[in-house]
């Protein structure tokens, strides 16, 4: 039946340029003309989630779920966590652990033990959180447990909304015994981080990009970015000084963000880590953002200390970076009328 592959072919042209009714008819079409149904159920799933209509969602991962298909991301055997020993197992991205741990508190509400295990960069952090009995790490020992649970299965567990999103944040808190920068300056603080792994290099910017935000005379920049992408700070037309070594733990850089008054980062680990910690983050999404992000919207209703600044077509970051100026000079503005001279 290979004359059914350009149905689902074109259903994802459609997601990818964000016509997503158009994209939601077509994965119909393509299911109806006896294409993969697990496929046009996920399909399905990012349009509803993108559009914000969470319950729809579920109701294709119910679908999927009832299939039973192999999926090596799916541990939740669909049954409640009262009174079981759970697990969350942490198997995605760094920020995607960042996101959802957000709902181990309601996890641990109701379990009669929970443990988690991570990824080994957030384990301390994690700790220090105090979200579960016990936080562990690949390699070892497992506690006792009667139920399992991927980290981003659980906004589904949940059946989470709009409205039923767990946003309260923080709900990562470093350790208090860990040294943080002054703020004993005149200056705006802002962390930078403007590439984002080779997972999808659509996210990244190049920190030649922003050069004109460097031009306010009233901020210091930190750089904040990891990896080799790192080194474009030394051709920088600014000093923008490092806030902490490369390979720094997590935990200390929780701490140390505490020390800026803003973060600016695209689409990677850095963005929740700062809205998990409740500081102020300005995140900058490619046209086609996750659908974590949603649609049209320059706020998320996971974190509220964040902003979202939208490319507005493939590629294109220099309307993003007027946006971004323009908004560091009104938060210069509103800050040298709030904080008097002297």
């Amino acid at each position: 039946m290979s004359y059914h592959k350009p149905l689902l072919e074109t259903a994802e042209e459609y997601l990818l340029r964000r016509t997503v009714q158009d994209a939601i008819n077509s994965f119909d079409l393509a299911e109806g003309a006896a294409c993969d149904p697990d496929s046009c159920a996920a399909g399905r799933w990012v349009c509803y989630m993108l559009l914000g209509h969470f319950e729809k969602a579920w109701i294709e991962s119910d679908a999927i779920a009832r299939r039973n298909n192999p999926d090596p991301n799916r541990y939740w055997d669909g049954t409640p966590f009262a009174g079981r020993r759970v697990l969350i197992r942490c198997l995605h991205g760094l920020g995607d652990t960042l996101q959802f741990l957000r709902y181990a508190p309601m996890v641990r509400n109701t379990a009669a033990f929970l443990a988690i295990e991570t990824q080994p960069a957030l384990k301390s952090l994690i700790l220090c959180s105090q979200l579960a009995d016990q936080v562990l790490t690949w390699g070892e020992l497992e506690p006792d447990w009667d139920q399992q649970i991927e980290v981003m299965e659980l906004p589904r567990a949940f059946r989470s909304t709009l409205q039923s999103i767990p946003a309260a944040v923080p709900y990562l808190h470093p350790c208090s015994s860990w040294p943080q920068d002054s703020k004993e300056d005149p200056f705006l603080r802002v962390g930078l981080v403007w590439a984002s792994s080779t997972f999808n290099p659509q996210r990244s910017i190049g920190l030649d990009a922003l050069e004109p935000l460097f031009s306010a005379p009233e901020v210091r920049f930190y750089n904040l970015q990891v990896g080799p992408e790192s080194q474009q700070a030394k051709r920088c037309s600014i000093s923008l000084p490092r806030l902490c070594e490369e390979g720094s733990d997590i935990l200390r850089l929780a701490a140390l963000l505490h020390g800026l008054d803003l973060v600016i980062t695209v689409d990677t680990m850095m963005a929740h880590l700062a809205g998990a910690l409740a500081l102020p983050v300005w995140t900058l999404l490619p046209y086609e953002g996750d659908w974590r992000w949603m649609l049209h919207r320059d706020d998320s209703p996971w974190y509220p200390t964040m902003r979202l600044f939208r490319q507005r077509e493939p590629g294109n970051w220099a309307p993003v970076v007027r946006d971004l100026d323009l908004a560091l000079k009104a938060l210069l503005t509103r800050r040298s009328v709030l904080v008097p001279e002297g």
